[in-house]
Order: C-alpha cells, then sequence, then structure tokens
C-alpha cells in the first residue's frame, strides 16, 4: 500500500515538473517572440495579391540574379553573404516566400505555380530590371521550373544549387526513399515552437564565424515566423515534385547545374555504408540528369561542399553567378 502511495507521488511530482516546464518555455516564447518583433527587417516590402511580401534588392542594373531558397525557415537570410560579395554593376534579389521570415502568409495555396507567380509579381513590382537569371538551391531548384514554365521570355539563365530531383524514386531504392521524403514530424515541432524548444533546436542554422554574423543574430530568433509556413511547404512537397516532374525542359536556357561534392556529407544521418554508397551514387546521376533540362548547360562540382553549398563554398556560387551575368549579357 505504501509502495503504491510512494508511486502516486512520484507521479504528481513528475507531471508537476513537466508543467512546470512547459509554462517556463511558454513563458520564454512569449518573451522571446516581443524581443524579436524589434528587429528591423532588412529589406522592403511590396503588395502580392492583398498581402505583403519581404525581399532584398540590391545593386543597379540588368540582369538580376533572383535567388530561390530551399526547404528552410531562414529566407533570404541563405544568400544575405553572397549578395554583400556579388558586384553591384546588376541587380541581385533574395525574398522571403509567403509565410517565411517577414513575409505575411497570404491565402494562396503552396503549388509550385502560385509560388512562381507571386515570385514574378514581387519582381514585377519592385521593378527589378529583366531578363532574370534564377539560382535555386535544393527544393528552391525545383520551384525555377514552375517559373521557367510561366515566364520563359522573363528568363535569360538558370543555375541549380545541389538541386532537388523531382523524381527521385526513379533512383532510389524503396528504403532510401521513404528515408529521404520522411520529412520533418510536423506535430512535434509545432508543438516546440508554442514552448520554445524549436528555438533551441535550430540554434545552429548558419556557421559560428564572422562571415554569418548578421543571419546568427536574427535566426534563429526569428524561427517561429517560419516554422508554419515552412511545415505548410512539407506538406505540399509530393504534389509540388509531381507537376515539376512535368516541367522537363527549359529549352535553350543557359543552365548551371553546380553539385555538392564531398564524399562524406551524408556521414552524420546515414551510418550504413551501403546506402550510404547507394545515396551518393543516385544523388550522382540525378545532377547529371538535371543537364539534360537545357541544351546549353554545364556541371560544376563543389568538391569541399556539402547539400548547403551557399554556406560550405559560397564562392563556387558567386563565380557562376558572375560567369552566367556575362554570358547572358554578351548574348
Amino acid at each position: 500500500m505504501n509502495t503504491l502511495k510512494w508511486i502516486k507521488r512520484i507521479l504528481m511530482a513528475l507531471l508537476l515538473i513537466i508543467f512546470l516546464l512547459l509554462m517556463a518555455g511558454f513563458f520564454f516564447e512569449r518573451i522571446s517572440r516581443s524581443i524579436a518583433e524589434k528587429i528591423k527587417p532588412d529589406g522592403q516590402f511590396a503588395e502580392v495579391e492583398n498581402h505583403q511580401m519581404h525581399y532584398l534588392q540590391q545593386g543597379k542594373g540588368g540582369p538580376t540574379v533572383v535567388f530561390e531558397t530551399a526547404f528552410d525557415p531562414a529566407g533570404h537570410l541563405q544568400w544575405y553573404h553572397i549578395q554583400q560579395n556579388l558586384p553591384k554593376s546588376y541587380t541581385t534579389f533574395s525574398y522571403d516566400r509567403s509565410g517565411i521570415l517577414w513575409s505575411e502568409r497570404g491565402a494562396n495555396l503552396k503549388t509550385g505555380e502560385k509560388m512562381a507567380e507571386e515570385l514574378h509579381t514581387l519582381l514585377e513590382k519592385s521593378k527589378a530590371p529583366k531578363p532574370y537569371i534564377l539560382v535555386g538551391h535544393s527544393f528552391g531548384g525545383m520551384l525555377t521550373r514552375f517559373f521557367v514554365q510561366k515566364y520563359p521570355k522573363d528568363v535569360a539563365g538558370v543555375i541549380l544549387v545541389d538541386s532537388q530531383y523531382p523524381s527521385d524514386e526513379k533512383y532510389l531504392s524503396p528504403q532510401l526513399y521513404k528515408m529521404v521524403n520522411q520529412g520533418l514530424p510536423g506535430g512535434f515541432l509545432k508543438f516546440a515552437n508554442m514552448f520554445g524548444a524549436a528555438r533551441l533546436m535550430f540554434k545552429n542554422m548558419f556557421p559560428a564565424n564572422a562571415r554569418y554574423q548578421y543571419q546568427n543574430s536574427i535566426m534563429p530568433a526569428l524561427l517561429y515566423k517560419s516554422a508554419d509556413a515552412t511545415l505548410e511547404e512539407q506538406d505540399h512537397m509530393k504534389s509540388v515534385k509531381t507537376e515539376a516532374a512535368a516541367i522537363n525542359t527549359f529549352g535553350s536556357v543557359p543552365l548551371y547545374v553546380i553539385t555538392a561534392g564531398d564524399k562524406t556529407k551524408y556521414d552524420s544521418f546515414i551510418k550504413d555504408q551501403k546506402i550510404k554508397n547507394e545515396m551518393l551514387g543516385a544523388w550522382d546521376k540525378m545532377q547529371k540528369d538535371l543537364l539534360n533540362l537545357s541544351t546549353d548547360s554545364k556541371q560544376i562540382i563543389a568538391e569541399k561542399s556539402g547539400h548547403y553549398i551557399n554556406q560550405d563554398q559560397p564562392e563556387v556560387i558567386e563565380k557562376a553567378v558572375n560567369d552566367m551575368v556575362e554570358k547572358v549579357s554578351v548574348q
């Protein structure tokens, strides 16, 4: 009988501790959000279909290099350091997709076509000079297909940065396909975001060095702004991939395919050597297949980079952008 009483008391104590921790986390999150609201946006805003979208535009004259971010809550910040390093003799443009960072969510569905339409409207509102060179990383690389299809006359070149391949089931075993496409635990992350845990989980989004000082001063403080929209993009990922797979040509639009070349890039989350080798081989085939999107394409290997080439070797992207600007400017 005494044992049962002690078990009940211990359980009650544990429940109380959990409750107090959750309340502490909840108030910590509210205070953190209040502080974060004082962070001033670094760019400008334009109204797109009844909601405000945030963008950072630098330089003058054409062409305009348009950066499309990966499936990532940091939005335009993934390109910030690269924009600072590029010449101001042409225009660079990064932005936050709807619901990410300082862009309001709006009412449009997270489809590839709608995201392309919103970006095009934002570019028009910002008076960014045409033509456009699209630079898309990972999921953002896949989104460039919708823009090229819908606005082909506005696109002068495309640079894919370790881009996702929409028909990856062609090259992946069922086991690996499931592993790659399982996604983030949405329900858990929404819960964590409410009680302050998410900002602790994502505190190392950028390397801890001077190059990323600005981004680290903002993220993960503003993570809460992006969380829901990022998970919403994940919910639409399968349909976006299906639609993107049907867009299989850019015609003769110049295309650079930048591929991460670090063979250890999967070591942190794939322990089985056989599966890791399969993933490396499959990714190599998918990247080479991306070259078939254009009759004028070439591959660039970022030898020392993992998937986030924009962090590991941003100079590779900067050189590719400058080369593409020169290429399309003399045509």
